[in-house]
């Protein structure tokens, strides 16, 4: 999900396709995301229907990044 949300927002239902994940899935997985402060969610209506939105935040980017970083250096040292 943080890799979706790296370049641009995500509306739930964009990044349920992104991710194929089911409902109680997609749940989960945000709200876990958002607790631990790597995304934000808005909550907006368009055309009259509810709409939410995911960004990741400036710290789920860092963290992300360590995590790549983390696991390129983990890969050069296994060649």
């Amino acid at each position: 999900m943080l890799a979706s949300l790296y370049t641009s927002p995500l509306t739930y239902n964009q990044l349920k396709k992104v991710c194929q994940c089911a409902d109680g899935a997609m749940t989960n997985h945000t709200n876990k995301l958002y607790e631990a402060g790597f995304i934000d969610v808005k909550k907006d209506f368009v055309n009259k229907r509810p709409q939410t939105t995911y960004s990741i935040t400036d710290f789920g980017k860092k963290s992300f990044f360590e995590f790549v970083q983390l696991l390129n250096e983990s890969l050069e040292r296994n060649k």
